[in-house]
């Protein structure tokens, strides 16, 4: 069996998390950085795909891969690459013998976090096989890539489409926001700590505006947080991670980023994807479904510690993701996460 296991107690190494801007950087932000930060030279729309996307079945499924999957899953054909992912490549297969569909994600193994993502995620996965979540069953890993040459998971392929233009959009966020309550009331398994943010540079939230703003936001986030109310925390919940079917949701995707936090760690990550490519309304209303549909008050430190992750970068990967399925207004990005932490702020006090 080619699986690998990590030890349900090995050590997190997350330290106390810096206050500053010269906070390190996440290995989830220097993937996307890495990966995604560059601009592609071709002219063609269809050209200006993340590197990890475009690929051939030659390539896809190579000898090592296939040989790997073969005792665990028999013979498979490639279905499709599967589009959206930034940070590594995503493979949908069939198995010859009618027994479902099946996902492989290849990471590209440049980084020690790579691996780590990886352990991260099957640790993750496997804590939540028996909770009744609807999240990928994971069926095989190959973290540091022995035997396939990268960094794979296997999991059962789940149906179902990112929903980027909701109908109803106030309805598709509470509905985002009670699937995000379910998660955290999962009893925590015995997981490592999410990774701290990488708050950005913030002279951008200055800019044409109160130039106290940054320093207020930064003073919010800085502030204290009880480890005792860590929850188990998706640490990337956001709508590119979740699956519809018609108006539902069918499932939550996704998962190396899995750990124990605060629930305003996932709560304020939401929110600034929310921001981001649709709305401060939207953001904000996320906030005030997720507090009534969970029954408790987001603490404001853990939550304006995510939405200050947004920066510059942030225009440049978020179309690769989109990949034309909805509008992308890069400009105003920015300014639609500036106000939402102002309405943040003013509703913190």
């Amino acid at each position: 069996m080619p699986r690998s296991r990590p030890g349900r107690s090995r050590a997190a190494g997350h330290a106390a998390a810096p206050t500053t801007s010269d906070r390190a950087s996440s290995p989830w932000s220097d993937c996307i950085r890495a990966r995604c930060g560059r601009r592609l030279k071709t002219a063609g729309a269809s050209d200006r795909l993340c590197p990890m996307t475009a690929t051939s079945e030659t390539a896809a499924l190579d000898p090592a891969l296939l040989a790997w999957l073969s005792p665990v899953v028999g013979e498979v054909s490639l279905v499709q690459t599967l589009t959206g992912g930034i940070t590594g490549q995503m493979l949908q297969l069939r198995r010859a013998d009618g027994q479902g569909d099946l996902v492989v994600r290849r990471w590209p193994g440049e980084r020690e976090s790579d691996q780590e993502m990886v352990r991260r995620e099957v640790a993750g996965l496997d804590a939540l096989a028996e909770v009744g979540l609807p999240v990928p069953s994971l069926l095989a890993a190959d973290p540091d890539g022995a035997a396939t040459g990268r960094p794979t998971t296997l999991t059962h392929f789940l149906p179902g489409r990112v929903e980027l233009a909701p109908a109803e959009p106030r309805a598709w966020v509470r509905r985002l926001a009670a699937m995000l309550a379910r998660i955290h009331a999962v009893p925590p398994p015995a997981l490592a700590p999410c990774e701290p943010a990488d708050t950005a540079e913030l002279s951008w939230l200055d800019q044409n505006g109160d130039p106290g703003l940054a320093r207020a936001a930064r003073e919010l986030a800085d502030g204290p947080v009880d480890p005792d109310r860590a929850v188990l925390s998706h640490g990337d919940y956001q709508h590119f991670n979740v699956l519809w079917r018609e108006e539902e949701i069918s499932a939550v995707v996704d998962w190396p980023t899995v750990g124990l936090a605060d629930r305003g760690v996932d709560v304020g990550h939401c929110r600034l994807n929310l921001a981001v490519l649709f709305s401060a309304e939207a953001a904000m209303g996320f906030l005030t479904d997720y507090e009534e549909l969970a029954g408790v008050r987001i603490d404001p430190a853990s939550d304006m510690e995510r939405l200050l992750n947004f920066g510059p970068h942030w225009r440049e990967f978020i179309p690769f993701q989109v990949l034309g399925r909805a509008p992308v207004d890069g400009p105003g990005m920015a300014d639609r996460v500036r106000e939402t932490i102002v309405a943040t702020l003013r509703r913190a006090g």
